[in-house]
């Protein structure tokens, strides 16, 4: 299956440098991107197992603060009582800082996001009318097609890395409310609106820091990550692209022997529908 990027015509250094932006959240085009709605930190259940399970060494530890003459005339079941008593009457006051935490949880969670967390975004469609209007500057840019089957992007790490490999996102009707403990990568980083459905996107997220070269004169930075030539297998040139975006990139892909393989394409209007053609250039 290929996977294509569409690009804006001034982004022909992406093929000539072989080198391609992971974009943090905060450059996206959707409001609610990397922001999952935490109905909580963690369930009452697991703070009533939590008490049930530490109980006991909580008593042990509070009485040992008392001189032992003190300690003797306090049963160990009585104190077990008042701290039970104790931390249900601090319920109210213990939910308030839990929903601060919870807000807090919320902001970190989407400042770190933007410093550490690149993303690349793919779809499945070359033909995308919307697309190419939005991303690839009114048709007037290009698009790469990627071999998705390329060991570029089968770079896991481990079972549970959320980096360097190809997930496919997930669109629902209805904004998801979790539980933090209970949230994973999915929800995370593939869930958006179904609105977005059109694109069809496919992601793969890396770590910022990790980028081959960042240009931080311009906000946010730009994280660019570079990728081998036969991770390319063709180039579809936009309907309203200029004839000199036309002759540049014929010029790379001629003077890189590496690219000999890309097959070069030119969108052009169908005459009998709202579609796109497809002709050879090479």
């Amino acid at each position: 299956m290929k996977l294509y990027k569409y690009l804006h015509p001034d982004r022909i250094d992406v093929l000539k440098n072989r080198s391609i932006r992971f974009s943090p959240p905060n450059a996206f085009n959707d409001p609610f991107e990397f922001k999952p709605v935490i109905s909580g930190l963690t369930p009452d259940t697991y703070i009533d197992a939590y008490m049930e399970e530490n109980l006991e060494s909580m008593v042990e530890s509070e009485l040992s603060k008392y001189p032992e003459h003190i300690r003797n005339q306090i049963p160990k079941s009585k104190f077990q009582e008042l701290l039970e008593l104790f931390v249900q009457s601090k319920n109210e006051e213990f939910n308030a800082v839990m929903d601060k935490a919870k807000e807090h949880a919320s902001t970190v969670l989407t400042e770190k996001s933007n410093e550490l967390i690149g993303v690349l975004s793919l779809t499945e469609k070359e033909d995308n009318l919307l697309m190419w209007s939005h991303y690839a500057e009114s048709h007037s840019g290009y698009c790469i097609g990627f071999n998705s089957n390329h060991s570029f992007f089968k770079r896991k790490r481990s079972e549970k890395d959320e980096f360097y490999h190809l997930r496919k996102v997930k669109y629902l009707p209805h904004r998801p409310s979790k539980m933090m403990v209970d949230m994973n990568g999915t929800d995370m980083l593939l869930l958006k609106s179904e609105v977005w459905e059109y694109e069809q996107e496919w992601r793969m997220c890396a770590v910022l820091p990790d980028a081959d070269t960042i240009i931080d004169a311009i906000a946010p930075p730009v994280h660019l990550f570079k990728f081998p030539e036969d991770l390319i297998e063709e180039v579809i040139i936009g309907v309203n692209a200029k004839a000199s975006l036309t002759e540049a990139i014929l010029r790379i892909i001629a003077d890189n022997p590496e690219l000999s393989h890309v097959k070069v394409k030119k969108a052009s209007v169908s005459e009998v529908e709202y579609a796109l053609c497809f002709n050879d250039l090479n």
